[in-house]
């Protein structure tokens, strides 16, 4: 297992930075792995979704919230694992590049919420009085 970087530390930079670009080469591959033309102004909606998943862990895990950190990069790789599967697989014939993207939006907005829910709880059981 690795370790995740301090609360406050300046590694969760090179963090948002490196998860950047891993979220902008999948969302490219799915869309090179259908044969799908790009334009820019694709490129930069990628680059916007991208930039905001990489800011929500590298803002998570750089004030401290691991287990959010944690929960929601996992649903991250799930989603994008599937968005993958489905670009491969060509799952739904003429709307797998919709679907794909949809499909992974949904699957990290999922796992923000539930590392929300975690967060929040995980600081209520933290703060219980004995």
């Amino acid at each position: 297992m690795f370790k995740l970087p301090k609360s406050r530390s300046k590694q969760w930079y090179v963090v948002s930075i490196f998860l950047f670009f891993l979220f902008l080469c999948t969302l490219l591959a799915s869309r090179l792995l259908l044969n799908m033309d790009m334009d820019f102004k694709q490129l930069v909606g990628f680059a916007i979704i991208s930039f905001i998943l990489s800011c929500l862990i590298g803002m998570g895990g750089f004030f401290g919230k691991t287990t959010f950190v944690i929960i929601s990069f996992a649903f991250f790789i799930i989603g994008m694992i599937y968005m993958l599967f489905i670009s491969v697989t060509d799952l739904h014939d003429g709307w797998s590049d919709i679907t794909s993207i949809i499909s992974f939006l949904t699957i990290s907005l999922f796992g923000v919420v539930i590392g929300v829910i975690a967060e929040i709880i995980r600081t209520f059981l933290k703060k219980k009085p004995k």
